[in-house]
């Protein structure tokens, strides 16, 4: 199902953008919407056409994803019924594929001038087809997908075919951006480029922001005094976010005190509770909630700190969590460990953020920063670095950069 995305274009000032990402449900992947169609409606608001070719599971949610996103993102969109339910690379493959044909035909007689993707599976039949329209080719690299696997899994042939392919099309792509300077700088090593822009993980600002009247509301509704701390998790339960030892750190620090209270914001509530239930939480001290993607910002209003912590390992040093950028936004300083992109260095200098040292006791040094805590003013000036640093508008002028109109002819090699 499609809206209809063709038509004359000619005499616009700015660059016309499709951002190809067939590798997730265009209704309600949370990755998308905030990364991709947040990134899509900004660029809009800003003067730019920007168009989403996209996938799903069938033609019901494929119709009534191009509705959701005209109206909630303002972006013209395609979305065709190729997503298999079953995950995997060649169904990736299959469903990239299937929607550049589809493209192929549907933009035919269109001024595109850039093609977005953000996978290197996406990236390759993006550059297909922006070779076909004439058009950019732009290659989104948000993480090392073939360490990241490697990581998980151990080493394989898998792991390696990615990372391979991953770095080819780096090299391929006419344009590179990245969401860190460390991953810029592993990337340029590798590919020999220094053309790549850098663009964190952003927060969308009109979903994520302080509100003081849902502060209120949700405390009063958890049972939170006014001088009670909360602290806040963010995220899933797999093992690369460390869940296990963030329900240690927090338990720690709510044991030494009654007036700390733990918030588990989660897409798996059941396995919270049930780790919570195993380490004996202090009762009556955890709250643990599942929520909609746009109402996370009021229950993150509500807490005063956040956590991330990470393994201080290469898939992470490159890394730009949003999550980071979403605590922030909503006023909470953030606890976070060594290696996490470049926010472990950044967060503390600015004052917004405590960089737990791990070789010594965790839970001593989370009282001492909450000890310390000016709840109103640490809300402000998180508030004030995500504002600067973390929004799409403060990086504007690295995506006019990235979607600059082409100034030298260059085609990319098959």
């Amino acid at each position: 199902m499609s809206t209809n995305i063709a038509g004359c274009t000619k005499g616009r000032l700015k660059s016309e953008i499709l951002f190809f990402v067939p590798e997730w449900p265009a209704l309600d992947s949370p990755i998308l919407h905030a990364q991709v169609l947040s990134v899509a409606a900004f660029l809009n608001r800003e003067g730019y056409s920007c168009r989403f070719a996209g996938a799903e599971t069938s033609p019901s949610r494929a119709q009534e994803a191009v509705a959701s996103i005209d109206k909630e993102y303002g972006v013209r969109a395609y979305v065709d019924c190729v997503l298999s339910s079953s995950a995997g690379a060649h169904q990736l493959w299959w469903s990239c594929s299937q929607v550049y044909r589809s493209m192929c035909s549907e933009l035919y007689g269109t001024r595109v001038t850039h093609v977005y993707a953000r996978s290197f599976i996406g990236a390759r039949w993006a550059r297909k087809l922006a070779q076909k329209l004439g058009a950019l080719s732009i290659f989104d690299v948000r993480a090392m997908v073939g360490q990241e696997q490697q990581f998980e899994r151990g080493a394989s042939v898998e792991a390696s075919v990615c990372t391979y392919l991953e770095l080819r099309e780096s090299r391929l792509a006419d344009r590179l951006s990245t969401v860190s300077e460390n991953l810029r700088k592993h990337l340029s090593l590798k590919t020999g480029r220094e053309d790549i822009t850098v663009i964190p993980s952003c927060f969308n600002e009109r979903s994520f922001h302080f509100d003081a009247v849902a502060r209120e509301d949700f405390r009063q509704a958890l049972g939170v005094r006014s001088d009670d701390t909360l602290l806040c998790y963010s995220g899933g339960t797999s093992a690369w976010q460390r869940i296990e030892d963030i329900v240690s750190v927090l338990k720690g620090v709510c044991s030494r005190n009654d007036r700390y209270k733990a918030l588990f914001l989660t897409t798996n509530p059941d396995e919270v509770t049930r780790r919570l239930l195993e380490v004996k939480f202090p009762e009556g001290q955890s709250f643990v909630k599942k929520c909609a993607h746009m109402e996370v910002h009021r229950f993150l209003s509500a807490a005063d700190i956040g956590i991330i912590m990470r393994h201080d390992i290469s898939v992470n040093n490159v890394a730009s969590p949003v999550k980071v950028g979403e605590y922030l936004a909503c006023g909470l300083p953030v606890i976070l460990t060594r290696g996490i992109g470049d926010y472990s260095e950044m967060l503390p200098t600015a004052g917004v953020g405590l960089l737990l040292d791990e070789t010594k006791d965790k839970v001593n040094q989370v009282l001492s920063f909450v000890g310390q805590y000016d709840r109103v003013g640490q809300r402000d000036a998180a508030i004030r670095f995500a504002k600067s640093q973390l929004t799409m508008s403060a990086n504007l002028h690295h995506y006019r950069s990235l979607y600059a109109e082409r100034s030298v002819s260059r085609f990319s090699r098959c």
